[in-house]
């Protein structure tokens, strides 16, 4: 299985750019992700206006997220200083997350890619910032989302570009802007502070109207992580800190100065601060050394500022008094205080060696300002076996896995007002205490009276389409991510891995690519497994190509109870697709394999022994990653994946589709639209055999301001021959599906849109509803057909009406449909 530091590593890199910041060894620290605090302190609690019930606004529509919950990266967990029961978390895969009962439920909410930081209005209950690819503002409660900084007047366009279709504000005089850090004033909320990045030069800003316009008022560095305002200075000239990679600038009394960190120290991997009321004084905390966010080291501590950063005490001795003595340094990985009270502090660690063989990872707790800990939640890891904490009630991770899924914290949200109240996140999980650290329990899931499991509305889970056994259409799989393959008896309304202890290698049960079901044998499948997820993303082969992969073929003959490997004649290889052909004898089945790297695979007796299938294909390690069968005359079409990133085309970096007539023995190449060379997938239309729906990516134009070009969704009347690009607004598309009962054709992309066709694939409407940033597949409902499923990347599997939600309610800004 991948490790979660490398998932954590391999997400991060694409996703919080500039956010971090790299050197050549890889993540060197994260700069804005724990921007959670922004608010220093907040006046005395408001009440919250009244607005109509959350569920009949926000969720007014028919699109539900079914599945098990959690599963991915999540982020910047932030208490509203209004109500301790609402929250919101952000996650690496584009999607947020709020609350309004302390965790029980979620709802889903796109506001174009990973948002870094959220930051409360400390006087207005209904007001919420977030900073994401713009900075965005709700004056309903998360319910709407508006572009705040870039002005909307000064927004040309959106372009979305690469491999997964990042987003970037284009502005009218073509400056990259992004807010790095945002507070609000604590007693007047007309005024915003801000760390705003132009192209690569920073500046602090100041906007007394509730940022319809910014004033530069000083220059600062790029990577700036926090801004505080010291509540007990004059409402006329605010004292101010700005939180950076070592150091901290200090506005007071109309002055800036440069504060430098702790001694020795080069990068503080994160801070965070409150206002002791009691003792008049602002309390800065921070925390350095090696760790995930900076991996290549640096002088270890936890420090403590009672004034700005001008000195620094070194406090992790009684941290270190929870270990024993003599034993390589424990690593601080994110440190919380509450806003109102900075004399508790949590403290996520790792590697604390509590005996000769016995570490210890988890959150630690002072409520001395760091002077003592104590453990507040404790995992055990053994050489033979890691045990979660005894205080710590888990959910499916931790049932399937152990504690080293989720591993220790990365992010902590600390109630402004009630220091007893604090939300973790981690590589999949969400855990909340409310008693001060002395339980902790997640909230990301929920058990059944079966043992199985349902989500309480976080999914960030990776799904390759929504499987139903033939013989039982309640019976659903669905093959994930670093999951493997999640199996349902009630129809999707409860999972359990279908993947634990059932004859599947250790080594393949990360990710399942796909499953496919004799319609004629009960009980009878096959599935690829590996362990490399996440194809045919280029992340995962860009720099090291195809060594190391891991995986294969299974057959199973008792409905997915147990798996049997039949694919020793291919080797060790990431399996990304299998075709049976459903005229082959019952029990003798005819399937195609596309092995990425290795091509086509071809069996003749149920899957037990394999044949490379190569002849025509174009270079040594063909990207085979999907395959399909032409009904009508029995032709293949192979999609092989395109290896480059660069923008470049007519070179061995390009992806290509093949036919075949003869049944895999031969291979053609059919040529690809003008400035095409990323296809994902094929359909073939089943009354008009001739008619080719072909998906592609778009790849890069070198203008950083343009979106990418020659994706879409084209259409051949000629059988390959011609193409006509029916969808050019959307140049991101990852997979057409088709439901044969009423003959309606689905295309699903990374840009925030799922479409359907009534009439072949010449016209496409956007499903309305439906706006997670990555979607992946549309799989129709087999027992209902106005409904569908759509698989995401990250964002669990969406069920909903098959013409969308005329009603529904979205935060969409991705192209076409920008502002």
């Amino acid at each position: 299985m991948l490790h979660s530091s490398q998932r954590m590593l391999n997400y991060m890199m694409k996703n919080f750019l500039p956010v971090l910041n790299f050197n050549n060894k890889g993540l060197h620290g994260i700069t804005l992700c724990f921007c959670v605090f922004s608010l220093a302190c907040h006046p005395p609690v408001s009440s919250e206006k009244v607005l109509p019930p959350f569920d009949s606004v926000v969720k007014q529509d028919a699109w539900r997220v079914i599945g098990f919950g959690g599963g991915g990266n999540t982020y910047c967990p932030t208490v509203s200083p209004h109500n301790p029961n609402f929250m919101m978390i952000s996650c690496d895969m584009t999607g947020s997350y709020l609350t309004r009962d302390g965790g029980q439920s979620w709802k889903g909410f796109n506001i174009m890619g990973p948002v870094r930081s959220f930051v409360y209005d400390p006087s207005d209950s209904n007001t919420i910032y977030a900073l994401s690819a713009a900075l965005f503002k709700t004056s309903d409660r998360g319910r709407s989302w508006n572009v705040l900084y870039p002005a909307s007047t000064d927004i040309e366009k959106v372009a979305s570009k690469g491999d997964e279709a990042n987003e970037t504000i284009v502005t009218r005089d073509r400056k990259i802007k992004k807010v790095m850090a945002l507070a609000v004033d604590p007693s007047n909320s007309n005024i915003l502070y801000a760390a705003i990045l132009e192209d690569e030069e920073g500046f602090f800003c100041t906007s007394t109207d509730r940022g319809m316009h910014w004033i530069k008022e000083n220059k600062i560095e790029n990577g700036i992580k926090n801004i505080y305002v010291l509540p007990a200075s004059p409402a006329n000239d605010r004292t101010i800190l700005v939180t950076g990679r070592h150091s901290v600038w200090q506005k007071k009394g109309g002055q800036w100065k440069i504060n430098n960190g702790p001694a020795g120290v080069k990068y503080i991997s994160q801070y965070d601060g409150g206002f002791d009321s009691v003792h008049n004084r602002f309390i800065l905390y921070a925390i350095s050394g090696k760790s995930d966010f900076n991996p290549a080291g640096d002088l270890s501590g936890i420090y403590y500022s009672e004034n700005g950063g001008q000195t620094w005490e070194n406090r992790q001795e009684g941290a270190l008094q929870l270990g024993i003595k003599g034993n390589e340094q424990p690593q601080w990985r994110c440190i919380g205080t509450s806003a109102k009270h900075p004399e508790t502090v949590y403290l996520s660690y790792s590697r604390l060696m509590i005996n000769k063989d016995t570490a210890s990872m988890g959150v630690a707790k002072s409520t001395d300002y760091g002077k003592t800990w104590t453990f507040s939640w404790k995992d055990m890891l053994t050489p033979k076996i890691n045990i979660s904490a005894a205080n710590y009630t888990g959910g499916w991770i931790d049932e399937r896995f152990d504690p080293m899924w989720g591993e220790n914290p990365f992010c902590f949200g600390v109630s402004p007002n009630d220091p007893s109240i604090c939300y973790t996140t981690d590589y999949g999980r969400v855990v909340k205490t409310i008693n001060g650290g002395a339980d902790w329990i997640q909230c990301y899931t929920k058990k059944t009276e079966q043992g199985t499991w349902t989500t309480t509305g976080i999914d960030i889970t990776t799904g390759y389409g929504l499987v139903a056994d033939p013989f039982d259409s309640a019976h659903l799989f669905l093959p994930t991510t670093d999951i493997g393959l999640m199996e349902s008896a009630d129809g999707g309304a409860s999972w359990k891995s279908a993947t634990k202890n059932n004859g599947v290698p250790e080594e393949w049960v990360n990710t399942t690519y796909s499953l496919n079901f004799d319609p004629e044998v009960k009980g009878k499948a096959w599935a690829t497994m590996s362990v490399i997820h996440d194809l045919p993303r280029t992340k995962m082969f860009r720099e090291h190509g195809i060594l190391g992969y891991k995986g294969g073929i299974l057959l199973t003959v008792d409905g997915c109870k147990s798996w049997l490997p039949v694919s020793a004649s291919i080797g060790e290889a990431a399996v990304t697709d299998l075709m049976m052909d459903a005229s082959s004898a019952k029990n003798e089945r005819t399937l195609y394999a596309c092995v990425f790297g290795k091509g086509v695979y071809k069996s003749d007796d149920d899957g037990h022994s394999w044949k490379k299938k190569n002849n025509g294909l174009a270079g040594k390690e063909p990207f085979a990653w999907r395959i399909i069968k032409r009904p009508s005359d029995g032709v293949l079409f192979l999609i092989v994946s395109r290896r480059s990133l660069d923008g470049s085309i007519g070179n061995s970096g390009d992806g290509a589709v093949y036919r075949s007539d003869d049944g895999a023995e031969s291979w053609k190449a059919i040529t690809l639209p003008e400035g095409t060379n990323g296809p994902t997938s094929i359909l073939i239309d089943p009354d008009r055999p001739e008619r080719i729906l072909l998906s592609a990516w778009g790849r890069k134009v070198n203008d950083k301001f343009s979106s990418d070009t020659g994706g879409g969704i084209f259409l051949s009347e000629d059988d390959g021959k011609s193409w006509t690009n029916m969808l050019p607004a959307d140049q991101h598309i990852h997979d057409l599906t088709a439901d044969n009962r009423n003959k309606i054709f689905y295309a699903c992309g990374f840009n925030s849109s799922a479409y359907r066709s009534a009439n072949g694939g010449k016209n496409w409407q956007r499903i309305k509803g439906y706006d997670f940033k990555w979607g992946k597949r549309v799989d129709p409902d087999p027992l209902d057909v106005s409904k569908i499923y759509i698989s995401t990347f990250g964002g669990g599997v969406w069920y909903g009406p098959s013409e969308g939600d005329p009603n529904a309610r979205e935060n969409l800004f991705s192209p076409p449909f920008h502002p």
